[in-house]
């Protein structure tokens, strides 16, 4: 699974944000940062490293071969007396002595260790998946919540413009009753003091959304520089059922099922431990070659060749108490893996039902302020009519502006808590790498 999804993101064609005008939909982002991002590619390659590591001839199942060969001649002053009287001196001997040999060595029985082994790297290169489905979690939350950001600066920045032009037409109506002597001067004045705040704080919200972008740029590892507009409203997904939710939690939370998956590792290594115990029995296998040859000396020429085998049995009957200290040791740390877990549940559960019923209030929230904008635009609308007509007052109009402005801020908000606590809810059921 883990490779599909590797080879998925490897071959994935890339999005250029210039395409479609500068628009960049959520899922070219999405699809733009899980090929480029260093810390995916990172779990990436690890997971790929646990997967390569989880072979039968790590864990000991195959036999190992090995061929050697060694060579060497001396020249000597070589000087024998024999029990016969017989002697020889003799200088500048040549001596050479040549062996090679293939051996074979084959473990047959090591306590059942090497089955143990087998196991531990499987569930090593699953928690290997898990870390890296876990990283591209991280990555498409912080991505979302920076997408929805930029989407929730765009609106505030478009309620501004359209505060300003209210306020552009509260100054060409305050000037006309200037003009024909039915106004005000402070109307006039108090109308451009308006409109440059307003200004002003366009060009703040102007550069923090410069700086958001960047934010996205940075999660996405995209080296483009031009500029780029996002969608420009939300999108919301049906929430589940609580029951269902929970449910979830502890069949997809990534978090919670590496720490269970840590469980079953100690089990594995509690298994090789307990290999200690029994005996271990290796057969050897080797067809070798040796040739001694000397021009002096008690043997001119030795040479072997053929199979040799043997086998080596060993039993530990005690080493010291070690091996009943590391069963122990492991005893303890399963119990401490499983308080983890137990510990984990509990502040999942935790988190979920507070996510949960954050949820169900920004929901609640949203539709208060989708109503108060209605209200607040037929208010304005009424307003700018009565100051036309020449019916209204320049306080009525301004706090009918002002109650605008605040309604589109609080709508805009609105949209991005509750994208934030169903992005928060996807997180925790493991909903964003299904």
């Amino acid at each position: 699974m883990r490779k599909s999804i590797f080879l998925f993101l490897l071959f994935l064609p890339g999005f250029v944000i210039a395409q479609n005008n500068g628009l960049l939909s959520y899922q070219q982002a999405v699809a733009i940062a899980l090929k480029n991002n260093f810390d995916i590619l990172i779990a990436a390659n690890q997971a790929e490293i646990l997967n390569k590591e989880n072979q039968l001839g790590n864990a000991g199942f195959f036999p190992t071969l090995d061929f050697n060969a060694s060579g060497n001649a001396a020249s000597n002053t070589t000087r024998q007396e024999f029990a016969n009287g017989q002697t020889v001196n003799r200088p500048g001997v040549i001596s050479t002595n040549i062996s090679a040999g293939a051996f074979l060595s084959y473990t047959v029985f090591d306590g059942w260790k090497m089955f143990a082994t087998k196991e531990r790297l499987r569930l090593l290169a699953e928690q290997g998946e898990l870390s890296f489905k876990l990283q591209i979690e991280t990555v498409i939350e912080n991505l979302t919540l920076a997408y929805y950001q930029i989407v929730r600066q765009e609106q505030l920045i478009r309620g501004i413009r359209s505060a300003m032009e209210v306020s552009e037409e509260r100054i060409q109506l305050a000037e006309k009753k200037l003009q024909i002597g039915s106004g005000s001067k402070v109307e006039v004045l108090q109308g451009k003091l308006d409109l440059n705040a307003q200004k002003a704080n366009l060009i703040q919200q102007q550069n923090l959304l410069r700086e958001f972008r960047q934010n996205l740029l940075l999660l996405m590892q995209s080296d483009s520089k031009g500029p780029f507009s996002v969608d420009s409203n939300f999108v919301f997904d049906p929430l589940e059922a609580m029951d269902d939710i929970q449910s979830r939690v502890e069949r997809n939370n990534r978090n919670l099922l590496s720490l269970q998956k840590g469980i079953s590792i100690i089990r594995q290594q509690q298994r090789d431990i307990k290999s200690q115990q029994y005996p271990r029995l290796v057969i050897n296998n080797g067809y070798a070659f040796g040739r001694n040859q000397s021009t002096a000396g008690f043997a001119l020429f030795n040479q072997n060749i053929g199979n040799n085998l043997g086998f080596v049995f060993t039993w530990n009957i005690f080493n010291g108490w070690n091996t009943r200290r590391q069963l122990l040791v492991a005893d303890l740390q399963l119990k401490q893996k499983n308080l983890e877990v137990d510990q984990m549940k509990a502040s999942l559960f935790t988190a979920v039902d507070i996510a949960y019923m954050r949820w169900l209030g920004d929901r609640e929230a949203l539709s208060l302020e989708e109503a108060n904008i209605l209200l607040a635009e037929q208010s304005l609308f009424i307003m700018r009519e009565r100051m036309k007509l020449g019916l209204g007052n320049y306080l009525e109009l301004k706090e009918s502006q002002s109650s605008y402005e605040a309604a589109i801020s609080r709508l805009v908000t609105a949209r991005y808590n509750l994208k934030e606590s169903e992005t928060k809810l996807k997180r925790i059921t493991g909903k964003f790498v299904d």
